[in-house]
């Protein structure tokens, strides 16, 4: 009899082991599968950063971003021409909660280049509304805390037939500066964009640009 009890339980004890295994598989396979990767790459004529030139040419952009649920982390990189540097890489995460047509982010970007390094940092919140299903609008505020820096911007973004958009934004940086832009964009398969933007400022040149980007995501699990 108590053989037959200990048999009984050590065959419990394995079935139990047995589906604490499975479970712990099961729960890794979901979470992986719930990490998408966003990735993408831009070809442009000349890379502008809040009015200002950071290039005397094309440039070319890539980035990669995990994200888990709301929460996401990434790098971008770029080719300069900020002497003696000849790249930026950024460093970047954050949170994108939403609340019905209210869009939020709410992150941290460190900017590093290859011959300089360490440059300095952002926190940044940005909100976006849509309005309707064509058109939607909002702003974004960027604040240095190491050197006590602002700058602020508003967009806004109004989808055409057949694919095409129009955009546009007005950026401070809460003194004498301001920039703007405006710029026509066509969607292929919601994955490769054209675009042609005027930027233009009130210290320094404007300029025309037209650039292609590719961007497209994948989940882990799958």
């Amino acid at each position: 009899m108590n053989r037959y009890i200990a048999l009984v339980l050590g065959s419990a004890i394995l079935a139990s082991g047995s589906a604490s295994a499975a479970d712990n598989v099961t729960s890794q396979e979901e979470i992986a599968s719930a990490i998408e990767v966003a990735f993408g790459v831009t070809a442009t004529t000349r890379y502008i950063s809040r009015g200002l030139a950071q290039t005397t040419g094309p440039a070319i952009q890539g980035y990669i971003e995990p994200s888990f649920g709301i929460f996401y982390a990434g790098v971008w990189a770029s080719n300069v021409s900020l002497s003696p540097d000849s790249a930026e890489i950024d460093l970047y995460a954050g949170i994108r909660p939403q609340f019905g047509d209210l869009s939020l982010d709410l992150g941290y970007a460190h900017y590093f280049y290859d011959r300089t390094g360490n440059c300095c940092g952002e926190w940044y919140a940005k909100a976006e509304y849509a309005f309707t299903e064509e058109f939607s609008a909002g702003g974004e505020i960027y604040y240095d805390h190491e050197n006590d820096t602002k700058y602020g911007v508003l967009k806004a973004s109004l989808a055409l037939p057949h694919d095409f958009s129009v955009s546009g934004g007005f950026g401070t940086w809460f003194d004498d500066s301001q920039d703007w832009n405006v710029g026509l964009s066509y969607t292929l398969q919601e994955k490769i964009t054209l675009d042609a933007r005027y930027h233009d400022s009130n210290h320094g040149p404007a300029y025309f640009l037209a650039s292609i980007s590719f961007d497209s995501s994948f989940r882990l699990g799958r």
